[in-house]
């Protein structure tokens, strides 16, 4: 079966429901999706997404499992003292 590849503007349609229905930060998904936190906010910006990167994130779309993710831990930043 032989798929159609999204444009950018359709596959940044498809991240914002995404989000939506996941109550998921864009950033968040830029960051699981393909380590990107920057990823929405530049298709936004019409910047362009690679073949690969758009076939990450339409298999992290794919196999999302909102039960497997856990917030951030917040980590104590400890400075020198003298």
């Amino acid at each position: 079966m032989e798929q159609a590849l999204l444009t950018d503007a359709e596959m940044l349609r498809r991240i914002e429901e995404f989000c939506a229905e996941h109550n998921l930060p864009p950033s968040t998904f830029g960051r699981l999706a393909v380590g990107d936190s920057n990823l929405v906010s530049g298709l936004k910006r019409d910047r362009s997404i690679t073949l690969r990167t758009g076939q990450r994130i339409v298999e992290f779309m794919q196999s999302y499992d909102p039960s497997a993710e856990s917030p951030p831990i917040a980590t104590a930043r400890t400075f020198p003292t003298d």
